[in-house]
């Protein structure tokens, strides 16, 4: 590239070299140019992380517009003549903080921090871009950022706290050094490395780049011009804001013609009976001028549902992005696209202008234009405009979608239908009825629509003839990612009579009315409830993590921050395309031959064994790479090494892979039970005699529930750095929980020996259990690679490669027989649990959800509970957050519920009725401990048998949310509501839990104290993991605390495999538990030997810092390691209480959480704020799991399909409990817990099963009124198509009466 092209980026110009392409986007340029603030998670505009301020000339009008973009979708070189913003240029720790990055800091809204720059920037640009905004303004916001840790309810209250005054105190600040505005940070220094002059140069019409031509004109002729000059054949593509990107990978083209300098295509022209949008005009622009011209314009009123609508479409910096035309251009050439501007355009009547290379013009409807070869005709769209509609036409549209914002449309409709109100509401001409997410090729109902002219809408024959006719037209298709189609046919049928019912309005009998109306969600709000104890401060003090202001400033370390090394190879992982078959041959020739490519390592590379799982708990195997055949679609089969990312990508592309013996994948618990169980099932947990206890009961009942996967959705994908050291060993960062298990296996697959291996890591973007074992994965084949070429290797994978590589939660199943007596006492519980645990058993929980189900919180004299496990080809699932404790306390649950029903019993009374006494003892895992102490590579020693409960506060837990939760009034009014409403249902549940935090006897940390003699600060390394749980925070506390010292002056290092050598995993909420006590006992051992000097000296008065120095000046060790020894950790039990709400509407199966009351044991909390951001985050991933996170297969290629933002969806912001109360429950200190207190980490995702009780009854309310009661499985995940379908919703009923 010839010409000196800069972008400019916090006020300073950096320069964008030849290694820029025409393919190149904004995340890598900041990332080259060292803004490693910005972090990147999806590559595709789902996630947030990656969100950046711009500035962008329009060159309509020539003013600037000012937005927030996906960094990762955005291309480099658009953003030539662009003012970007990133996190670098609000605040940082030496110049002080943005008032948005001390909010969040206040507000405790960080836990791991990957997402939290993303989530400043976002605000930022919401300030930047309004004078004014509201707290619904905020929420909307950031429907695009996605946050797996807080459970979001700290973000939104730090955000919407933030005024417009606080903004305008930054900018009436001058900054020392420029004289300009102050942005929070001093951008006016020296100029980074890499910048260049202020001069810019004007942008040239033609690059020519390595991915190739990048042309840039700036009129309308130019690029005619540019499409008459393509030959025949050529491969282009038009380029407005790249966001098509998210959803379909097209290319790639040889040329890229960026049209957005086009000024003609950025206009917006208003008349009295037209609005016409230029083709370049963004999303978010037309949304606007709707939301305009829908009140300022006659016929235009229609509008504001437009507005509505396609607010929904992707997230805010999609739609600043995107512009309207490439999003209907997407549709033209991906038919099966369920566009929501399409939708909507084609029930409004829009009109298209599209233009041949020689400047002719040709009108589209909507429907017109889906037959044109817009490519191949070299056809520019150029603009669409919007009619007036009468004032008795109703225009209504609709998007029913997997969750409340940020997701690709399950259906959606448009209605636009001329009514004569006087005249019985009859149909007036053609209406036009609009569906997308049917099919490729069905977008209107025509047969609807000709069955409804003339028709009274009163007219209950003419409802149902347009229902029938809709059955009859409407065909959805089955892809494996999408609902079913039996769901998305009765959508059509229910948004048809839904725009019915607002139209007849009270016309209508009052029970039906509601079902003309969609869920509204109140605004987020909460309270946080705990005691504090002073005279243990800083231990109980309510402060935000040590990390959250430098996490708020993207200024925190992670491994993908270290630079980049000389000789550092890239690498990218070479994966299966098939599930079950034999590997004929790998020929990475094709990719040998491609410039940058350097070196394909494969299993004949592996110098050790080929075993990726080292000292841990069972005997089988799981390879680095196959050695004959693939177990799973995505399994890796090597790794392709070069000097850069994209040569690594294009080198895996070229390898050629041929397969044999290709056999249909087993992809369900149902189907692996078609074949004998595999080697190695547990024994049978019995208790008592079943046979006895059912003999002995009036009442015996049996069902059966499943409950699907769950993808971590840790915000940093798994990543290693590898580098050589000079003596021939390897230093590796990994993101790991259990660096001892990741130096083990790296040693074991390479040959060195352990020392050699060297492994550390400062923190984690979260990671959930992902990283416990699977992130050896990606670790020893990094080790390997690094160790045969002699040069550094790095690997991160993007999210596809990381959500199909690696596994998640284990599904289950759980079959069982429960028996009760006349009492409504349990009497005895059968229980078979069987887990999918992928193509291996390496990480199996089946026995520890027996265990957990056999020890709750419920009495029953007689238990036979049988785990076992099955194989499927799918990927090795794995650990995640409350692995195995989750499943049994779900289980317990529904069998609870279960009995309930057959008794007639209220659900809470039959649980109260059941509970454990005082003074009772519940047993641990007893199959499980003992694999988590050879975890440790030891033999499990002195496991308890049981915990002791010596008070069960559940019951006074369960009286305190009675009255704090206002349960009887609340049900009261729900039980009214339902009474009187057919179409909107609710529910209200209560569920106790007792989590049985059960430790193995030996499970050691090994932590280091040191105290600098000189200014006797102190510096720790222990052996947790910082992962978000605020970790380090507590430890901090603790270590204060006990040395007596500030908080301020302690550090904490990073983890690393020779001072915390042979650490345990840090799962199973045990890092707070051992870390917290390794690093208190060393303190007081330091403390100790101080104190005796002083007393010696005679130093009685003299200060911290005197009294260290004096220490070490007279030969006193003033650091100390401590391991902790057999039983110095206490197991006990963790109660817990939820009362929570739900509201759903039966026709679309969409839902609210309408409000949750959490009420948790946490003993003497060590740090109040980080324990309610660990019951809230915990909560809503739960709450993810039990609802809209549903893991899906291809049934013939066995490839995971809900591998992307776009097709896998854990909760939003506008997903959680409207109203979310917490409190830790007050004067319950632990006495044998440290320092009184309990953990938080997982046991509140168990409650999130009271999410789906809640529905349950809401759903129980809607089948009684379908004529049908009684008990029915419910499974999980509850997402919209299955629980509206459980509704039993049949056409017949959508009546008028």
């Amino acid at each position: 590239m010839s010409n000196p092209l800069t972008i400019k980026i916090n006020g300073t110009e950096y320069a964008v070299g030849s290694d820029v392409t025409a393919t190149s986007r904004l995340a890598n340029f900041l990332s080259a140019n060292q803004l490693l603030g910005t972090t990147t998670t999806c590559y595709e505009g789902g996630c947030g992380a990656c969100v950046v301020m711009a500035t962008v000339p329009d060159p309509d009008t020539g003013s600037n517009r000012t937005f927030t973009v996906n960094s990762c979708l955005v291309p480099t070189l658009a953003c030539v003549g662009w003012e970007i913003t990133t996190i670098e240029g609000l605040g940082n720790m030496y110049d002080g903080y943005h008032p948005i990055e001390i909010a969040l800091v206040k507000y405790s809204g960080t836990q791991c921090g990957w997402c939290t720059p993303g989530m400043v920037m976002n605000m930022h640009g919401l300030t930047q871009s309004k004078s004014n905004w509201t707290p619904e303004d905020v929420e909307k916001q950031l429907d695009g950022s996605l946050c797996r840790c807080t459970g979001y309810r700290p973000i939104l209250e730090a955000l919407k706290s933030i005024t417009p005054q606080d903004i305008e105190v930054i900018h009436r600040t001058k900054c020392p050094s420029t004289g300009k505005a102050c942005k929070g940070c001093c951008s006016g220094k020296a100029k980074k490395e890499g910048a260049v002059s202020e001069k810019k140069a004007s942008p040239p019409r033609l690059l020519s780049t390595k991915a190739g031509n990048w042309h840039q004109p700036v009129t309308l002729q130019e690029l005619y011009d540019i499409l008459s000059g393509l030959a025949d054949g050529t491969t282009y593509t038009l380029v407005s804001g790249n966001t098509g990107q998210a959803v379909y990978s097209d290319g790639p083209y040889s040329e890229y013609i960026y049209t957005r300098n086009i000024g003609e295509l950025s206009n917006v022209t208003m008349a009295e009976d037209r609005v016409t949008f230029g083709a370049d005009v963004s999303i978010t622009r037309v949304i606007e001028e709707l939301n305009t011209v829908a009140t300022s314009l006659s016929g235009f009123s229609y509008a504001s549902q437009l507005v509505e609508f396609w607010k929904q479409l992707g997230n805010t910096g999609v739609r600043n992005l995107g512009a309207w035309a490439g999003n209907i251009a997407m549709k033209v050439a991906h038919p099966e696209f369920p566009s929501d501007l399409f939708t909507g355009m084609l029930a409004a009547g829009a009109v298209v202008t599209t233009a041949t290379p020689d400047g002719a013009t040709t009108d589209h409807n909507m429907e017109e234009l889906l037959s044109v070869d817009l490519v191949g005709e070299k056809r520019v769209i150029l603009s669409m405009s919007l009619g007036v509609l009468v004032d008795d036409v109703v225009f209504r549209t609709f998007k029913v979608m997997p969750r409340a914002i940020n997701a690709k449309a399950d259906v959606n409709a448009g209605f636009n239908i001329r009514v004569d109100t006087a005249n019985a509401y009859t149909v007036q001409g053609t209406p036009v009825i609009t569906f997308g997410g049917i099919n490729a090729s069905f977008v209107r109902a025509t047969a609807t629509e000709a069955a409804l002219v003339d028709k009274s809408l009163q007219d209950p024959t003419a409802l149902q003839g347009a229902l029938d006719a809709l059955a009859s037209e409407v065909a959805p298709d089955y892809q494996p990612a999408d609902a079913s189609p039996e769901y998305r046919l009765a959508l059509t049928q229910n948004l048809l009579y839904k725009t019915i019912l607002g139209i007849l309005g009270d016309s209508v009998s009052p029970p039906i009315s509601s079902g003309a109306t969609s869920l509204q969600r109140p605004l987020s709000s909460g309270t946080q409830t705990f005691d504090t104890i002073p005279e243990n401060y800083p231990v109980g003090l309510p402060m935000h993590k040590l990390e959250a202001p430098i996490q708020c400033s993207g200024e925190i370390d992670y491994i993908h921050k270290h630079p980049t090394l000389p000789g550092e190879l890239y690498g990218v992982f070479l994966t299966s395309t098939q599930a079950n078959a034999q590997i004929t041959s790998i020929d990475p020739s094709p990719a040998l031959a491609i410039p940058g490519v350097v070196d394909f390592v494969g299993v004949g590379d592996i110098t050790g064994v080929n075993k990726i799982n080292s000292l841990s708990w069972t005997d089988n195997v799981q390879p680095v790479f196959p050695e004959d055949r693939v177990s799973y679609y995505g399994q890796p089969l090597g790794l392709v090494l070069a000097t850069d990312r994209g040569s690594a990508i294009a080198g895996k592309n070229a390898i050629v892979v041929t397969y044999s013996d290709i056999q249909p994948p087993v992809l369900t618990i149902e189907q692996a039970l078609q074949n004998p169980l595999p080697p190695g099932q547990f024994t049978p947990i019995v208790d008592g005699d079943v046979a006895a206890g059912f003999a002995a009961s009036t009442t015996i009942v049996e069902g059966s529930i499943f409950r699907g996967g769950q993808y971590h959705f840790h915000m940093e994908n798994h990543v290693t750095l590898a580098i050589p050291t000079d003596e021939g060993g390897l230093d590796v960062k990994c993101s790991s929980q259990w660096l001892s298990e990741t130096q083990r296996a790296i040693a074991q697959v390479t040959g060195l020996k352990h020392g050699d291996v060297h492994v550390s890591c400062k923190r984690m973007g979260g990671a959930f259990g992902a990283k416990i074992d699977q992130c050896n994965m990606v670790a020893t084949a990094v080790g390997l690679a690094a160790h045969k070429t002699r040069r550094p290797v790095r690997v991160q994978l993007d999210l596809h490669t990381n959500m199909t590589m690696i596994g998640g939660r284990e599904p289950h199943v759980c079959n069982y027989k429960v028996g009760v007596d006349d009492a409504g006492l349990l009497q005895a519980i059968q229980a078979t649990i069987i887990s999918d645990s992928g193509y291996a058993a390496i990480d199996i929980s089946a026995s520890s959800a027996a265990e957990t189900l056999r020890n709750c919180c419920y009495s029953c004299p007689n238990w036979e509970i049988t785990p076992q496990f099955v194989l499927t080809n799918t990927a090795i699932t794995t650990w995640c957050r409350g692995p195995g404790v989750v499943e049994g306390i779900f289980f317990i649950e529904n069998i609870m519920d279960h009995v309930a029903t057959a008794l007639g019993m209220d659900p809470l009374e039959f649980r109260q009725k059941n509970l454990i006494q005082d003074g009772a003892n519940v047993g641990v895992a007893k199959q499980m401990m003992p694999l988590r102490s050879r975890l440790a590579a030891m033999n499990p020693q002195s496991i308890p048998s049981q915990v002791h409960i010596p008070r069960n506060l559940i019951n006074d837990m369960i009286n305190q949310i009675l009255v704090t939760a206002e349960v009887e009034t609340r049900k009261a009014e729900i039980a009214t509501f339902n009474q009187n409403n057919l179409w909107k249902k609710k529910g209200l549940s209560v569920m106790p839990q007792l989590y049985p935090y059960a430790i193995p006897s030996v499970y050691p940390f090994a932590s280091l104290v040191s105290v600098n003699a000189a200014d006797g600060s102190v510096t720790i390394s222990h052996g947790g993991m910082e992962s978000g749980q605020g970790l380090n925070t507590k430890v901090a506390q603790i270590a204060a605390k006990e040395l007596g010292v500030p908080l301020n002056s302690i550090t904490l290092v990073a983890n690393n495999s020779h001072a915390n050598a042979n650490s345990q995993v840090t799962g199973g909420s045990y890092g707070s538990d051992v870390a917290g006590y390794n690093v208190g006992e060393a303190c007081k051992m330091i403390k100790a030997r101080i104190e005796a000097l002083k007393k010696e000296k005679g130093l009685t008065k003299a200060t911290w810092g005197e009294s260290v120095l004096q220490a070490f000046l007279n030969g006193v060790d003033i650091s100390q390691r401590f391991v902790n020894g057999p039983d110095e950790i206490n197991s006990y039990a963790i109660f817990g209480v939820a009362c929570t709400e739900v509201e759903l509407d039966v026709l679309t199966g969409q839902f609210v959480v309408t409000r949750a009351d959490i009420l948790e044991d946490a003993g003497n909390s060590l740090s109040p704020l980080v324990d309610i951001g660990q019951i809230e985050g915990g909560f809503v991933m739960g709450q993810g799991l039990v609802t809209t996170e549903s893991i899906l297969y291809d049934p013939t290629t066995g490839e995971k399909v809900t591998n992307s933002t776009w097709n896998y969806n854990p909760p939003s912001a506008l997903d959680i409990p409207a109203d979310l109360r917490v409190t830790i429950m007050q004067n319950a200190p632990n006495p044998i817990g440290i320092q009184s207190s309990k953990v938080t980490g997982e046991p509140p995702l168990c409650l999130s099963y009271s999410v789906a009780m809640a529905l349950r009854q809401a759903v129980a309310s809607a089948r009684q009124d379908a004529g049908t009661t009684g008990w029915f499985q419910m499974d999980l995940p509850l997402t919209t198509d299955y629980l509206q379908r459980l509704c039993l919703v049949d056409a017949s009923r959508l009546t008028l009466s």
